[in-house]
């Protein structure tokens, strides 16, 4: 050993070693039993231990205990074991059931009805926008699960509402929700601070039963808007209904304007103000349930570095001006598809002819009035059309005879005998192409239409549910029949005829389970249909043979 660093080392570790074991053998106190020693190590300041890694605190198990939150619309029930459990109106009625009586007798004959047949049944309690087990604001860190050990939020305030969880983790998490300046808004703060390093990242979600195809249109449903995008989140292990497929979790990186749950007439919505940015995320927090869960980003949390986020909630109708107004989007979720703007436009009129009639059936009919009106001028050019294409057909057939082998020829003879003539040969189609983009917003306008819900008419207790009835359904079968002949099926193909024969049928039973408003407007839509119709064989002459002129 030559180095004398080396020697200087070694002849310290001798005598330290000989130190510490002269000390042990003569002067060290006798042990002390190991459940005393862990105690007497820690000072009196010392003794929690749950700031400890690995350390579990003392904690309290949730009991239920309710804690309201209320503006003059809506009520906010929050209780110590999550998020909100409640979001009611208590000044609007649940959706009432209406009981048709095809299902009723159908029950009878499988020992699934009882009692006399009621077209109603009242619903239970207000209008509210989760189940029994359904969650709003939950927040959590980590996975994407409820919290299972049931840990008590403990209320800090009531107004505003501040609750806070300790999480045996390691991190608190409070939360805050303030009344905003509308009954309808309100202020979320959701803040999240560790006390050791613990696995992210941050999430706040809706979560509820969620039943996928339900038969009923005022079904609950999560919804989001990604980008400007509606985005339905459905059950993509639900098959039947689903817009999109793959396994759970199904993840959105683009920017999020809101995440929601709601019903067709109502919604309960968090958007992210500026500064909180996140990810979309639809997965399956427990057994039975479904969540849309607004992502933070960062995946760990760190003593000192708390996590703030913060949101807007809406909770009230899916009324345009209303979502219009409170904005990041929101207006999407009326879902009025791609005529969005002919169906505002006929939303804005049938609040008109609501302000003066008072009556939301009365304004259905007179709304349905007005735009068939309206586009009668394209329905009688439509049959003018038509009997210019009758009065040609010799010749066309000629024609077709004639070039049988020359598909080419066929075509520029045609167009040229189309030309001498004047006839457009889509004159007939045209304005029916024109008119759909209207009957399919009216449709929308109609049916996301929440004053409906409720509104009664004549025999109809609520206009958005279906005839129980089933009268509206059987008069629109009815009357498409009637168009049908009263229209010329001559030339057509022997399937196409069956299958005209059969689309009265299919409508009608697509129908019986419409809104009663969707199925008030296309009741008087087939009847003016028919009356236009009857009308314009009436009085639009029949060519005679070799002339083209027809007079509108």
């Amino acid at each position: 050993m030559k180095d004398p660093n080396e020697k200087r080392t070694l002849t310290v570790l001798v005598l330290s070693m000989a130190v510490i074991w002269i000390w042990s053998a003569f002067f060290a106190p006798p042990p002390v039993p190991p459940a005393e020693s862990a105690a007497s190590a820690l000072p009196a300041e010392s003794a929690p231990v749950a700031v400890l890694p690995h350390a579990a605190p003392a904690v309290t198990a949730c009991t239920g205990e309710r804690t309201v939150l209320a503006s003059s619309e809506v009520e906010l029930v929050a209780t110590d074991c999550g998020g909100l459990a409640g979001i009611t109106f208590p000044d609007v009625p649940s959706a009432a059931k209406a009981n048709t009586w095809w299902g009723w007798l159908l029950g009878k004959l499988d020992g699934g009805s009882t009692g006399a047949w009621a077209p109603y049944e009242a619903g239970e309690g207000p209008e509210s926008l989760l189940g029994d087990k359904g969650q709003a604001l939950a927040v959590g860190v980590g996975e994407r699960k409820l919290d299972p050990a049931g840990v008590a939020w403990t209320v800090k305030s009531q107004s505003p509402l501040v609750q806070e969880r300790r999480a045996p983790e390691g991190y608190t998490i409070t939360r805050t929700i303030t009344p905003g300046e509308k009954p309808d808004a309100w202020n979320v703060k959701v803040r999240v601070e560790a006390s050791q390093a613990v696995a992210g990242p941050v999430w706040v979600g809706m979560v509820d039963e969620i039943v996928p195809g339900a038969a009923t249109m005022n079904v609950r449903k999560l919804s989001a808007a990604v980008d400007g995008s509606l985005e339905a989140l459905d059950d993509p292990e639900a098959g039947c209904g689903s817009m999109f497929s793959g396994p759970l979790p199904q993840v959105w990186s683009d920017p999020v304007d809101w995440v929601g749950i709601g019903d067709h007439y109502f919604l309960a919505a968090l958007a992210p103000l500026d500064g909180t940015t996140g990810t979309l995320e639809l997965s399956r927090p427990a057994e039975g349930l479904m969540g849309a869960f607004f992502v933070a980003p960062g995946a760990e949390l760190v003593p000192g570095q708390p996590v703030e986020l913060a949101f807007a909630l809406y909770t009230g109708p899916k009324e345009l001006d209303r979502l219009a107004e409170f904005g990041h989007s929101l207006d999407e979720a009326a879902s009025l598809g791609i005529f969005g703007l002919f169906a505002k436009i006929l939303l804005f009129t049938l609040h008109l002819f609501q302000g003066v009639l008072s009556n939301w059936g009365l304004s259905i009919l007179a709304l349905t009035f007005l735009v068939r009106l309206s586009l009668y001028p394209l329905t009688r050019k439509a049959v003018v059309a038509g009997r210019k294409m009758q009065v040609l057909q010799p010749e066309m057939k000629a024609l077709q005879e004639r070039f049988a082998d020359d598909k080419e020829s066929l075509n520029r003879e045609t167009m040229a005998l189309f030309a001498k003539h004047g006839v457009n040969p889509l004159g007939g189609c045209f304005p029916i192409f024109v008119q759909m983009p209207v009957f399919f917003a009216l449709y929308a306008a109609i049916s996301y239409e929440p004053a409906l819900f409720h509104a009664d008419f004549l025999y109809l207790q609520d206009l958005s549910s279906p005839d129980p009835y089933g009268l509206l359904g059987v008069l629109i079968v009815l009357g498409m029949y009637a168009q049908q002949s009263m229209t010329p099926m001559t030339g057509m193909d022997p399937a196409q005829q069956q299958m005209m024969k059969l689309m009265p049928l299919f409508f009608g039973f697509m129908m019986f389970s419409m809104p009663a408003g969707l199925s008030l407007y296309y009741t008087l839509n087939t009847v003016l249909a028919i009356v236009q119709q009857w009308y314009n064989t009436r009085s639009i002459p029949h060519p005679a043979p070799g002339v083209s002129h027809v007079s509108p």
